[in-house]
């Protein structure tokens, strides 16, 4: 006698291809991914199971994108031309993404440049893409919001960055003298490592700026956000304007939020404060050097500033004294 084996969708019990005994498929007809696994699941329970994962417990606002449901879970902030929130989609897959909703017309139009720059970015095929495409924003897409406001509002979904604690502003502002320079540095030279992929692919951001940078504390990561400026064959005199951005970013850190020009900080060492008035003054300068130019420059600056590289903690947000 031979026994068979039925492969059904486990959710609206429809056959499934072949194809399910060895891999991870969708079914045809309810869309579900229906993952490959050794342990046999009743029908019954995973439906109850499904039944309360697409449940709402009331906790956060809800909104609808695309078809699926999310719940509201922080309010991030403000852009120039949206509103920032931490969502969570709610479902068998849940998945935290960050969504900006246009606030105007030219705010929805900012989003979808955006997406698109960062769809292209994404594309990237030259040397090097698979590692810096994930250190640039993920987009998800671009769509209409439903339930956040009176009316629908387009929004843009990224997937969230994890361990990220908040913005080179947010650092700038909990920094009342500054920040240590030797922070500084890895800051930097974070910025110019993305920075120089980007303008080697032909793209510029356009708009770099202390607002414009999320920090990890405990990677010493930085992630550049906000492209909705970015261009494609925009030239080297506008590469060199994102250098230039970078540096009075730095600067901005250094000198903590008093004031409205920023200086090259108290306590940064003249190697240092040598290369940042360099970069920040001379456009020349930028496009000479370039990215890569410039993060060697900052090593050489470093270096004879603190000696041999080390690690050493960063909080962004230090007790006040």
């Amino acid at each position: 006698m031979i026994a068979l084996l039925a492969l059904t969708c486990p959710q609206c019990s429809a056959p499934l291809p072949r194809a399910a005994r060895w891999r991870t498929v969708n079914c045809e007809w309810c869309g579900a991914t229906v993952v490959r696994g050794e342990q046999t699941v009743e029908r019954e329970r995973f439906r109850a199971a499904l039944r309360r994962a697409q449940a709402h417990d009331g906790a956060g606002r809800l909104l609808q994108w695309r078809g699926a449901r999310y719940r509201v879970l922080a309010t991030l902030g403000a852009g120039e031309h949206a509103e920032v929130l931490l969502a969570e989609r709610l479902g068998a897959l849940p998945e935290r993404v960050t969504l900006k909703l246009a606030r105007t017309s030219e705010g929805a139009d900012a989003l979808a440049r955006e997406a698109a720059a960062l769809a292209a970015l994404q594309a990237l095929a030259v040397p090097g893409a698979a590692y810096f495409t994930r250190r640039l924003p993920q987009p998800l897409g671009i769509g209409l919001a439903e339930g956040w406001a009176d009316e629908a509002r387009q929004a843009l979904a990224l997937r969230h960055p994890t361990g990220f604690w908040g913005s080179l502003q947010a650092v700038r502002e909990a920094n009342a003298r500054g920040i240590d320079p030797r922070h500084a540095v890895w800051i930097w030279r974070r910025m110019l490592d993305v920075l120089a992929f980007v303008h080697e692919a032909g793209w510029t951001h356009g708009a770099l700026a202390p607002e414009h940078a999320l920090v990890h504390p405990r990677d010493h990561g930085v992630l550049i956000v906000g492209w909705s400026r970015a261009r494609e064959h925009a030239g080297t005199a506008a590469a060199a304007r994102d250098l230039m951005q970078t540096a009075w970013t730095i600067r901005a850190l250094l000198h903590g939020p008093a004031g409205d020009a920023p200086g090259l900080g108290t306590h940064t060492p003249a190697p240092l404060a040598t290369l940042l008035r360099e970069c920040s003054e001379d456009a020349r300068a930028c496009e000479r050097l370039g990215a890569r130019g410039i993060e060697a420059a900052l090593s050489a600056a470093a270096r004879e500033a603190f000696g041999a590289p080390q690690f050493v903690h960063f909080d962004p947000a230090p007790p006040r004294a």
